[in-house]
């Protein structure tokens, strides 16, 4: 993988917090003027002057507080896709390499769930690209409230999904899918402006650490595999990713 993000890094967040702590120890350092008599005539500070550098001081202080909520937003925008709210494809990725050393060093399992909408192209052609959009947010919103706190979903490309189900095995994996197909079939989608139901069905493809894949590219590659399988078998189902000889 490439690096993480250079538009927020590291880095910048310490040069941020070191003139932070230099500016408070700044105004702790003047506040001594209140409990030491002839404080500042012993330092040889003028009136001015202090009053210019505690002014100062406030300013970078107030501008660094800021700089820091601006980069952590910064990095939320980066991290998170624009239309539906979830992870970004970039973000997915990295976090599947870190998600599968994880599993590998601690010998925990790591399942994948790649996920495409139906026929979707042909609901776009049909009702147009405001509800197509309208569609994938609501599906989204369908994701995060079926998953778990510790899955990681992304809009992986166009209407496929990825997420990512650490110390999870395949039959858990599993279950997850099936409660996400119930979930559609119990929660039929709508236009907002349209009293009928707009029909949609979703295909699953399936794959986990260790019985498939030696890599997390490959883990992805898989679950991609399986999702044709998905498809090829009549769509509207879970497919994992079967090891053929």
């Amino acid at each position: 993988m490439n690096g993480r993000f250079p538009v927020v890094t590291k880095g910048l967040r310490k040069r941020l917090w070191a003139i932070i702590i230099i500016s408070v120890s700044y105004l702790v350092y003047s506040s001594l003027a209140d409990f030491i008599p002839q404080y500042w005539e012993q330092i040889g500070f003028q009136p001015l002057s202090r009053s210019i550098l505690k002014i100062g001081m406030l300013v970078i202080l107030l501008i660094c507080l800021s700089g820091l909520a601006v980069s952590e937003k910064m990095n939320s925008l980066i991290i998170r896709e624009g239309l539906t709210g979830l992870f970004s494809k970039t973000y997915i990725r990295q976090r599947v390499e870190e998600e599968f050393y994880r599993s590998k060093r601690y010998n925990h399992p790591l399942s994948l769930m790649m996920i495409d909408l139906d026929n979707f192209k042909a609901l776009n052609d049909q009702f147009g690209h405001t509800v197509g959009n309208h569609l994938l947010r609501y599906f989204s919103q369908v994701i995060a409230d079926t998953i778990r706190p510790s899955d990681i979903a992304a809009r992986y490309g166009g209407e496929e999904f990825l997420i990512i189900l650490p110390e999870t095995h395949k039959e858990e994996a599993r279950a997850v899918a099936e409660r996400l197909l119930k979930r559609i079939s119990l929660y039929p989608f709508r236009v907002d402006s349209r009293k009928e139901e707009v029909p949609f069905t979703i295909s699953i493809g399936l794959t986990t650490y260790p019985e498939h894949g030696e890599s997390a590219e490959e883990l992805v590659v898989l679950a991609d595999m399986a999702l044709y399988q998905a498809k090829k078998d009549g769509k509207n189902k879970v497919a994992v990713y079967a090891v053929t000889n």
